[in-house]
């Protein structure tokens, strides 16, 4: 656990640099000046839709446990062993949202290796959702477009090569020969028996649709918080923030930054100005309030659950059990 606090101790400095360095970007006073403009009476719509997005991805995680048929956890306990893991989204990669597993685990008795592909296939159907939210906005703001398509073809191929049981069993057998991985041989095997149940064509179209919908919510806290800064709401600017959004979180994913910090805020605000045309302290105001509504509010119900569901004394860095 020292490891694990010492990594999220580094995110928090790396997103007090983010902060300092996006002020001087906006320049302060006008920066602080335009937040003191938002219209507060908003923010409690802006956490609705962000919740509204935190309720769809829940209903996939626990579809996604009784897919690999792990059906014995109460509703209540599901929510909150999800919930959980938005305390570790300061983590590289969302690598932290792996104490799901551990934690059902140390409940439930259900391996690691059998639960940690569900994360996986959260991480994948999300990156889905937001391009095909992306999209959206391709046909008027053609940025990017070779980027997403790449993104959906790489897709594609690790769907299909999961789903080919040829091919996967000649990889495993591969695997199973080299003196390093041996060892590991039967937790690789649960991990591919779970992840080929999670990518089967009808448990993958309907992830990807709670996927879209989920993060069509948090484009609608983008919105929403834009109106509060005094945007007009139309329905160009739904479809300009939709396109932000969904844009800017798959550049913070793909830095692979702990919650994206930096490239998503960098980029939000950056198109904001392109795009909205919103001038530079009311686009990084917008940034700074919807973080705060989205990636600290989640940690904030992380931290939450974690406190009600107490946590066990866990070492991320050694191998899970099978």
């Amino acid at each position: 656990m020292q490891h694990l606090s010492r990594k999220i101790s580094i995110s928090l400095l790396l997103a007090l640099a983010v902060f300092i360095a996006l002020t001087f970007y906006a320049d302060a006073p006008r920066l602080f000046a335009a937040i003191a403009t938002f219209q507060w009476q908003w923010l409690a719509l802006a956490l609705a839709a962000t919740l509204v997005n935190y309720c769809l991805r829940f209903v996939r995680w626990h579809y996604y446990l009784s897919v690999i048929g792990i059906q014995n956890i109460p509703a209540r306990d599901s929510l909150l062993i999800f919930l959980t893991g938005f305390s570790l989204t300061m983590t590289p990669g969302k690598l932290g949202e792996l104490l799901k597993s551990f934690l059902l685990k140390g409940r439930y008795g259900t391996p690691v290796s059998h639960s940690a592909p569900i994360v996986v296939a959260e991480r994948l159907t999300d990156v889905l959702g937001m391009v095909l939210l992306a999209a959206i906005g391709l046909a008027v703001y053609p940025l990017g477009a070779s980027a997403l398509a790449v993104v959906v073809i790489a897709a594609v191929v690790f769907v299909a090569v999961a789903q080919s049981r040829a091919l996967a069993e000649r990889v495993l057998d591969f695997a199973a020969r080299l003196p390093v991985i041996a060892r590991f041989a039967g937790l690789i095997r649960n991990l591919y028996e779970s992840a080929f149940l999670l990518l089967r064509l009808k448990p993958l179209l309907i992830a990807i649709a709670l996927s879209t919908i989920a993060w069509f919510a948090e484009c609608v806290t983008l919105l929403i918080v834009a109106i509060g800064l005094g945007s007009a709401p139309t329905p160009e600017l739904l479809l300009q923030v939709t396109f932000i959004y969904a844009a800017a979180s798959l550049f913070g994913a793909a830095s692979m930054l702990p919650g994206g910090l930096g490239a998503t805020e960098g980029g939000m605000a950056f198109l904001l100005e392109q795009i909205v045309a919103l001038a530079r302290e009311h686009a990084v105001a917008a940034t700074f309030i919807v973080r705060l509504c989205t990636l600290w509010f989640a940690v904030l119900l992380g931290l939450i659950a974690a406190l009600i569901l107490g946590i066990p004394q866990i070492k991320f860095e050694s191998a899970p059990e099978a």
